[in-house]
């Protein structure tokens, strides 16, 4: 008897439990939303937005948020999350947004702005009249014409439905009032605060009439995203690279290993050419350090005099690249070719002109 009655507590408790994943959130903003409580739809979507792990269905996430508070009457907030929604669906190169939904957003975002901007007026305006404990006014000191009361950001009439999960494109009857929730990408979504990439490889550098055997070579690159459109991607940050230079002591016969180490500030600019599929160029210059020359009779110097430390010279880099995104955060990379000029130090052999490397590199990339 004790257990049916602890059955009968705890079965309307469950039922009244929170959701517990995004999808549960999803659907208890979308119920929240069709019944017109924008306000709970609002903390529903957001709770969702927080715990969903993928990434390219967050957007959906901050879409329905801006239109939960459109239907609130809550100008700024809704301008806020439609801006946001574009910013990410602008890195979504898998499921990109067609020109008319696009076109419709920014037309709320225009709506938001104005409405915004009315608030704003209304906010700043000073009262031009008081009311008296007995019933009378105070005269109006002067008279203005009174800001536009039109709110085309409230106009909208509620909304009817909403859209079948995985639909972003809001051609249902009544897209004005819809919510959409976003499906899953494989690959493509772009990066949103910092891009990394790892490749390693062969080199072979050139150094006068010196024959320097094809050795290994790494390099990292890390740096902040720009996008510039659907297609187009720009990576603004600082590249290094490591290649080992083996030689033969002149005057004991040792065998020794000298380093090249560049450090350059780099830009790479990646063009989607299909899905998943990118073509990259890469440009940097900054300095290189060649180190490992402080033993008598190196061959690198005039006469095997020892440096005293690292030679630092001038660097300018330049790569070509091919991409493929095997999910929305990882990539693989190809670089068939990698070119990287210094001109020589004062201290260097006379027929040592400059420094240059040829890199054949593969690697892999993450993007968060």
């Amino acid at each position: 008897m004790k257990l049916l009655i602890l059955v009968c507590l705890l079965v309307p408790a469950l039922a009244l439990a929170d959701p517990k994943t995004a999808d549960d959130w999803y659907k208890e903003g979308a119920t929240q939303y069709n019944l017109g409580d924008f306000d709970k739809a609002i903390d529903a979507f957001k709770k969702g937005f927080e715990l969903e792990t993928i990434d390219s269905k967050k957007p959906a996430y901050l879409y329905n948020i801006a239109q939960a508070y459109r239907q609130a009457h809550k100008c700024r907030d809704a301008e806020f999350f439609y801006k946001r929604y574009l910013s990410l669906k602008d890195q979504d190169t898998a499921k990109p947004l067609d020109a008319s939904k696009r076109a419709e957003i920014e037309g709320w975002i225009a709506e938001a702005e104005k409405c915004s901007a009315t608030e704003d007026s209304l906010a700043q305006k000073r009262p031009d009249s008081t009311i008296k404990p007995d019933g009378g006014s105070t005269p109006k000191p002067t008279t203005t014409t009174p800001p536009p009361t039109t709110n085309n950001t409230t106009n909208t009439p509620p909304p009817k439905t909403v859209a079948k999960a995985g639909d972003d494109s809001g051609d249902d009857d009544d897209s004005k009032g819809s919510i959409t929730k976003g499906t899953t990408t494989t690959a493509g979504e772009q990066p949103q605060l910092f891009v990394a990439r790892v490749t390693g490889g062969v080199g072979k550098v050139e150094a006068g009439n010196l024959t320097v055997p094809i050795q290994g070579t790494f390099n990292l690159f890390g740096g902040y995203p720009i996008a510039i459109n659907d297609q187009l991607e720009i990576d603004v940050g600082a590249n290094l690279a490591y290649m080992p230079v083996p030689f033969t002591n002149l005057m004991t016969s040792a065998k020794q290993t000298a380093s090249l180490i560049s450090a350059l500030a780099d830009a790479g600019a990646t063009y989607t050419v299909a899905p998943n599929i990118g073509i990259r160029g890469d440009l940097g210059v900054g300095v290189l350090v060649f180190s490992g020359m402080g033993d008598p009779g190196n061959p690198f110097t005039n006469n095997g005099a020892p440096t005293t430390g690292a030679l630092g010279m001038l660097a300018v880099r330049a790569a070509v690249s091919a991409d493929y995104a095997f999910t929305p955060n990882l990539i693989g990379t190809v670089v068939p070719i990698a070119f990287e000029y210094s001109p020589a130090k004062s201290g260097l052999r006379d027929d040592i002109k400059s420094l240059m490397s040829l890199n054949f590199m593969l690697g892999v990339g993450y993007r968060m």
